[in-house]
């Protein structure tokens, strides 16, 4: 029996680093080599001019993100006595998945971050913070191939599109990178990979996510459009990669219709036995989005 335990025991040993992948960054600057999406710019100039200026771009950086990683780090995870590390299988899924290649002392860096971008007094090192982070994103990488098969198992070196092959030379020429297609992309399950975020068997009521929300609210009331429908929509070129949403005022004005009529009139304020002037209002808002608004 003994020998049994020491050879499992040994076994163990051995698989430990198997199970971890060589090909695991240690710093930020390895995982955003790993990701970088410089040369997609060469051929998709106005595609990548929306996403630089989208809130994709900024999935690490908006300051309602860190204040809320701020909170969640202090009071969450350090007041549980849980590692910093956690970061990866939490907020770091869908804000940075290409975390899924980092070492744990990756997410214990951008917790970091977090806490200086958030709290030092010194300006100049919270923006150093700030402009380490953004080296992080959802970026073309993690939406045309880390996250682009329903299956969650993408080919290596693989641009997946919804056009397939269409001007699939430069992929393979320039980056080495094969083209597939994938209808998921025009899916809006696609957009659930990230802006649904429950644990299996989880209700909208205790985990109210834009996806329950689209489901419960909108599909079953004849809703009929996707995600992408709506904030990937583009009148002069292909898919629009700006993704606007609750925060552009113009594309918000979208999803609401709003009527509001006012009229003059006066009332006895019998406390003080004088005629006060006032204005009658009535406001109908009506929510034609996909979704509760606002959400996120």
């Amino acid at each position: 029996m003994r020998l049994v335990v020491t050879l499992v025991f040994l076994i163990a040993l051995v698989a430990v680093p198997l199970s971890v992948s060589a090909e695991q960054a240690k710093t930020i600057d390895e995982l955003a080599a790993m990701y970088n999406v410089d040369a997609c710019a060469d051929c998709h100039e106005d595609i990548h001019k929306d996403w630089k200026d989208s809130w994709h771009s900024k999935s690490l950086t908006d300051s309602r993100v860190i204040r809320t990683w701020r909170t969640f780090i202090l009071n969450g995870l350090d007041k549980d006595g849980m590692p910093r590390a956690a970061l990866k299988d939490t907020c770091l899924g869908c804000h940075a998945p290409q975390i899924k290649d980092a070492a744990p002392e990756v997410s214990v860096k951008i917790a970091e971050l977090i806490l200086v971008a958030a709290d030092d007094p010194d300006a100049s090192k919270k923006e150093a913070a700030v402009n380490e982070l953004s080296k992080l994103n959802v970026n073309c990488i993690i939406c045309h191939n880390l996250k682009a098969t329903p299956d969650g198992n993408p080919q290596a070196k693989t641009i997946y599109g919804p056009k397939g092959n269409v001007d699939a030379g430069p992929h393979k020429e320039q980056l080495g990178f094969e083209t597939a297609k994938s209808d998921y992309l025009k899916q809006a399950k696609f957009c659930s990979e990230c802006h649904h975020g429950c644990s299996p068997g989880m209700t909208a009521e205790r985990c109210p996510t834009l996806w329950f929300a689209y489901n419960e609210h909108y599909l079953t009331h004849g809703g009929n459009k996707t995600c992408q429908d709506c904030h990937m929509d583009a009148k002069d070129y292909g898919m629009s990669h700006k993704f606007p949403g609750i925060m552009e005022v113009d594309f918000a004005k979208t999803g609401i219709d709003l009527t509001l009529n006012a009229s003059a009139t006066e009332y006895l304020y019998h406390l003080d036995n004088k005629i006060v002037p006032a204005v009658i209002v009535n406001v109908q808002v009506k929510n034609t989005a996909g979704h509760g608004i606002p959400h996120g």
